[in-house]
C-alpha cells in the first residue's frame, strides 16, 4: 500500500477562462515527505490548470484526480515491515480504514417500499405483478454472499450489517484496487459502483470505523483539513470530542457470517483493527 500523503500545501493564482472571465484559483499540493515539496506540486499543478484553460478547457472540468484529503491517524505494518492500512479522517469527521492487503466491498440495500408500490400497480394494470426475489433484500444479498463464497472455497468472506446495507471483507485475495479483478469480485458481490470506482481512483479499500455524525446526534464539522492555525485546530479538537462521546452506545457494523478460509497474521491484523473500532457486535444501534 502506498503511503497516504501527510503533507499539504496550496497556491493561489490568477488564470483566464475560455471567455475571457478573470478566475482566481486555489489548487493544493501534496506529499509524502515534506511540506516544500508538497508546495512544489501545488504549483507546478496550478501552472498545469492555467495552461490547460488557455487551451480551452471548462472550468471545473481541469483538475486533475488528487489523493483523498485526509488526516492520517494511524498506521498498520505487516510481518515484513510494509504498510498494510492505515486510518484517516474523512471531510465529515469519521475515521475510515484503508487498505489494499484486504478486498472491502460495500453493498447497498434498496428499500422493499418501491417494489411493493410497482407491484401494486401492475396488478392493478394487467390483473399480476411480478415475483419478487425470495425474502428480504438482506436475505438476497446474504445468499449472493454466501454463494461467491461457495464459489471460492479459496477466498474467506467476512460479512457485516450496516447501517445501509452489508459490508463485506474478502480474504485470501491479492486483487488491487484498480485491477479488473478487483472490478469483477466488487460487482459480482453487487458493491455500489460509486465506491467501486472510488477504490479504483485512489488505490484503496475503504470502510467507515465510527458512526455518520448526524446518525448519533453530533453536530457536523465544518472545517476542512489541514488546519490552517492553532486555534482552527482547537476547535475541531473540540468537536472530535463530542463527536466520541455521542458514538458511545452505537456500532458502526454488526458481525453477520464469517465464511471460508482463515486469514493470513496480516489479514487478521486489518480484520481486528476494523472490529475493534466498529464494535462489531450485537445490540447497539447502526450509526
Amino acid at each position: 500500500m502506498q503511503p497516504i500523503p501527510r503533507f499539504w500545501e496550496k497556491v493561489v493564482g490568477p488564470a483566464t477562462s475560455t471567455d475571457g472571465t478573470p478566475l482566481r484559483l486555489t489548487i493544493w499540493g501534496w506529499s509524502t515527505t515534506s511540506f516544500g515539496h508538497a508546495r512544489e506540486v501545488a504549483g507546478r499543478r496550478l501552472a498545469e490548470t492555467v495552461a490547460r484553460l488557455a487551451a480551452g478547457a471548462r472550468p471545473g472540468r481541469y483538475y486533475p484526480r488528487m489523493p483523498l484529503r485526509e488526516q492520517t491517524l494511524q498506521e498498520f505494518h505487516g510481518g515484513d515491515g510494509t504498510l498494510i492500512a492505515a486510518t484517516t479522517r474523512n471531510r465529515y469527521g469519521a475515521e475510515v480504514l484503508n487498505t489494499d492487503r484486504v478486498l472491502i466491498a460495500d453493498v447497498d440495500l434498496p428499500a422493499a417500499a418501491p417494489f411493493a408500490r410497482a407491484g401494486g400497480l401492475l396488478r392493478r394494470l394487467f390483473g399480476a405483478a411480478p415475483t419478487p426475489p425470495e425474502g428480504t433484500p438482506a436475505d438476497v444479498a446474504l445468499a449472493r454472499i454466501r454463494a461467491f463464497a461457495a464459489a471460492n472455497p479459496g477466498l474467506g468472506a467476512h460479512v457485516y450489517r450496516t447501517a445501509a446495507g452489508l459490508r463485506v471483507i474478502v480474504t485470501g485475495t491479492a486483487a488491487a484496487p484498480d485491477s479488473p479483478e478487483a472490478e469483477r469480485i466488487l460487482q459480482e458481490l453487487a458493491s455500489d459502483p460509486v465506491y467501486v470506482t472510488l477504490c479504483a481512483t485512489h488505490r484503496t479499500y475503504r470502510a467507515r470505523l465510527t458512526p455518520k455524525p448526524w446518525r448519533c446526534g453530533a453536530p457536523r464539522i465544518t472545517i476542512a483539513w489541514p488546519y490552517p492555525d492553532a486555534a482552527t485546530q482547537a476547535r475541531t479538537e473540540s468537536w472530535i470530542q463530542t463527536y466520541r462521546q455521542r458514538c458511545r452506545g452505537y456500532a458502526t457494523c454488526h458481525l453477520v457470517d464469517r465464511l471460508g478460509v482463515t486469514p493470513t497474521a496480516d489479514e487478521g491484523l486489518i480484520l481486528d483493527v476494523h472490529d475493534r473500532a466498529t464494535l462489531a457486535g450485537p445490540g447497539l444501534p447502526l450509526a
